[in-house]
């Protein structure tokens, strides 16, 4: 699919969204979860850099090489509990079927180029993909890592929630959810500090007839759209991370950036002017919770 590229950054844009309403779920979420234990808020103008611990469960994924001499940043990821993290099977695969630690996540990270004391860096002891899931495509880009060693959750460390089975992607569209990553920006390079954007759901038909080529190719079942269409997109680097939406005083992980269509500019190929594609987690509750189990009793092997 030469003109789709799995979406690994971050080009965040100033937009009014004033004809977007924040969706606020009715009712009580839980307390051990999806909660900020820092609650000072950037004072940046237009607000897409982010400060430490404000989103304490999105993780920095690094594929290791030459024995654990050589590592690169790769991907995003959310943690759901203590040794689970969530991200596509596009970042996950490179950890089939290899040793212990071909994959190392940091938690608490917001500067890549910077040590933090709050950082953990944990290497990955399984990957996961999901059994249908196909290189260079993008159905069922779901994938699970699991940690070697549990995290300790601090105030730059902490679990997302998960939404409930109950809680449809469809009763989001036009709503605004938050996005989070070290992605490409507009100079064409990595964003050394987290960054987020406010982008909101895009019901599928008007994903469609936007460019009716590309996602009918793209979006499938378990998928949804999500976007502004003005420059506001992931790229290279944001792939993994997650899509977020406030429920009190809660934060649920309710997309998985998957993808954007291709386009040959400044911003390295990420077009920037069209919707993007998500892993619609609540699809795969099922998957999800049957390979935590499958993890946690030693039965699952890394392989599809």
């Amino acid at each position: 699919m030469k003109d789709v590229v799995l979406v690994f950054a971050l080009v965040l844009a100033v937009v009014s969204c004033s004809k977007y309403e924040a969706l606020v779920v009715r009712r009580d979420p839980p307390t051990y979860c999806g909660i900020r234990k820092i609650t000072k808020q950037a004072l940046i103008v237009k607000g897409t850099e982010t400060v430490p611990g404000e989103w304490p469960w999105h993780v920095a994924v690094y594929h290791v090489s030459d024995g654990g001499r050589t590592r690169k940043y790769t991907c995003g990821g959310t943690l759901i509990q203590r040794n689970i993290v969530l991200t596509t099977a596009s970042c996950a695969r490179y950890g089939v079927d290899k040793p212990e630690g071909a994959i190392l996540v940091e938690l608490g990270q917001h500067n890549l180029q910077e040590s933090f004391a709050q950082t953990r860096q944990i290497p990955i002891s399984q990957a996961v993909v999901h059994d249908s899931y196909e290189e260079g495509e993008n159905k069922f880009d779901i994938g699970i890592l699991k940690l070697k060693t549990l995290a300790n959750y601090s105030d730059y460390i902490q679990p997302a929630c998960m939404p409930t089975s109950v809680q449809k992607i469809e009763t989001f569209e036009d709503s605004l959810g938050t996005i989070v990553g070290w992605g490409f920006y507009e100079a064409g390079k990595l964003s050394d500090t987290l960054q987020s954007a406010q982008v909101p759901v895009i019901p599928i038909l008007t994903c469609l007839q936007s460019n009716r080529d590309f996602f009918s190719r793209n979006i499938n079942h378990g998928m949804y759209c999500a976007g502004l269409q003005n420059g506001t997109a992931p790229c290279f680097g944001d792939a993994g991370g997650g899509m977020f939406f406030r429920s009190g005083q809660s934060w649920f992980l309710r997309g998985i950036i998957s993808f954007t269509s291709r386009v040959y500019t400044e911003t390295a190929g990420c077009n920037t002017s069209d919707y993007f594609g998500l892993v619609n987690v609540e699809h795969f509750l099922p998957w999800i919770k049957q390979t935590i189990v499958s993890l946690g009793s030693g039965r699952r092997r890394t392989t599809k």
